[in-house]
């Protein structure tokens, strides 16, 4: 398994981790835990621990942006169908 974030993590991490999941599962990761994908309390400063809203993963227009700190919710889904 791995630990694919960092709370000093700049952000757009579901893209980076899909550009990645070959190369990962090439070194013999067959696990990856991801931080929390809701919508935070301090909008994209967040790093998932502070919740806001439960069901918005990056697709409304909430706390200054559709994305969360992470990415959207399409770019999640395609990070997990990566993995």
């Amino acid at each position: 398994m791995i630990q694919f974030f960092h709370w000093y993590h700049p952000g757009n991490l579901w893209n980076e981790f899909t550009e990645k999941a070959v190369y990962l599962k090439q070194l013999g990761f067959t696990a990856v835990w991801f931080p929390p994908a809701t919508k935070c309390f301090l909008g994209k400063e967040g790093r998932g621990y502070d919740v806001y809203d439960l069901y918005d993963l990056g697709e409304f227009d909430q706390k200054g942006s559709i994305a969360t700190r992470y990415g959207t919710k399409e770019e999640y889904l395609n990070a997990i169908e990566a993995a």
